[in-house]
């Protein structure tokens, strides 16, 4: 499963929670990516994107870009990355699959048309309290 919400603290924040099962699917997606022959390759994953009071189902959608970007929708995320931050990505989730947790949680810097400050990216754990409020 994997879950993600923007906030709670700032609007320029964007934090993914994974379970095992949605990091090693992530992680495929980013190998994917990483191998495409081509600069605007595509991946799309199934996620749950929270609000305040509810949640809904929702895509990610990861991007090759010479720029590192983020496309907030109401059923999607779009994360644009260039090739450091999809390398990145993938030791994060790595790392995560050896031993349970990310530390440090935060993961990316990216750029949101609109914002006037970039919007922090976090992976974190899916912890119990984040999951029932998934759904799940």
């Amino acid at each position: 499963m994997i879950v993600y919400h923007f906030g709670p603290h700032s609007a320029d924040e964007l934090t993914f929670y994974f379970d095992l099962v949605g990091a090693e699917a992530m992680l495929a997606a980013l190998k994917a990516l990483a191998t495409a022959g081509q600069d605007a390759a595509s991946e799309d994953l199934h996620a749950t994107r929270l609000r305040e009071t509810s949640a809904a189902a929702a895509r990610i959608v990861l991007e090759r870009a010479a720029e590192d970007a983020v496309v907030k929708s109401k059923s999607s995320v779009r994360l644009s990355m260039a090739d450091e931050t999809v390398d990145y990505a993938v030791i994060k989730l790595r790392e995560f699959l050896s031993n349970g947790d990310f530390s440090p949680a935060e993961f990316a810097a990216f750029v949101r048309e609109g914002r006037k400050y970039d919007t922090q990216v976090y992976f974190c754990a899916l912890d119990l309290a984040t999951a029932a409020r998934a759904g799940a």
